[in-house]
């Protein structure tokens, strides 16, 4: 009976993730955007904490697995797609024809690129690594954006140019087949090293004197961490290359 209700607890947490992104919706249409990008965020700390509860409690299932994909494709993808179009690209004055609009088009290309990295997660087997942004961490650029521009009474539709290209780029990153690291064993370790622990310790005290512009910060590091990756293992592999011919110029 105890299991059972302790088997409930991560899809408690997944449902509380997909009602939140259902709610963010309804407010972006209505126009209140800053209580629908909060939403998103809350959406985001949900789906954090039902996998880790879930391997914490040895619950993990295929059903929660599956459960908590399709609670994605609502949070993180039709909520943003949604928000992004309320935002800013419904001023995007192109029209393609009598009832299709640009912004309409880049709305759907997001949305269309975390269907296509959530499918892509499903199938995937690395448990070290994510290939492709994580659709929770586009959503999160796209809120926080919102709410630190807000902050500093910067007006987004006067730089619609650079708006479109980041809303394309965080698409790009989410099918892209950059390596994210993805923090799914830390912390389940036996002993976790002493440093991991003090910046833990540090980013949590930081977060907490302005917890937006951390998470936003935080958020861009992460998002550019995939090319800093793909750089990296590119130019090992050449290295490697070049010193296996130079070994058979001498043998």
């Amino acid at each position: 009976m105890i299991r059972n209700k302790i088997y409930l607890i991560p899809n408690l947490l997944t449902t509380g993730s997909v009602l939140c992104g259902f709610v963010s919706i309804i407010y972006s249409f209505d126009g209140y955007l800053t209580i629908a990008a909060n939403l998103i965020l809350a959406s985001f700390v949900l789906d954090g904490l039902d996998g880790r509860v879930a391997r914490i409690t040895k619950t993990t299932s295929e059903f929660g697995a599956q459960y908590d994909s399709l609670a994605d494709v609502v949070s993180f993808g039709v909520a943003p797609s949604v928000f992004l179009y309320q935002w800013f690209l419904k001023d995007v004055n192109i029209v393609i024809n009598s009832w299709l609009e640009l912004g309409v088009i880049i709305a759907s290309f997001y949305l269309v690129s975390v269907l296509l990295r959530l499918a892509r997660f499903n199938t995937s087997k690395s448990k070290d690594f994510f290939i492709g942004l994580p659709c929770p961490l586009g959503a999160i650029l796209v809120t926080l954006s919102y709410i630190m521009l807000n902050k500093v009474d910067l007006d987004i539709t006067s730089y619609k140019e650079l708006s479109v290209f980041l809303t394309l780029l965080i698409s790009f990153l989410m099918i892209s087949k950059f390596s994210y690291y993805s923090f799914k064993n830390f912390g389940s370790e036996e002993k976790i090293k002493f440093y991991w622990l003090f910046f833990t310790i540090f980013l949590l005290v930081i977060t907490l004197i302005n917890p937006y512009m951390v998470l936003l910060l935080l958020a861009i590091i992460y998002s550019l961490s995939g090319l800093v990756i793909n750089i990296f293992r590119k130019f090992r592999k050449r290295k490697i290359i070049y010193s296996e011919d130079n070994k058979d110029k001498y043998v």
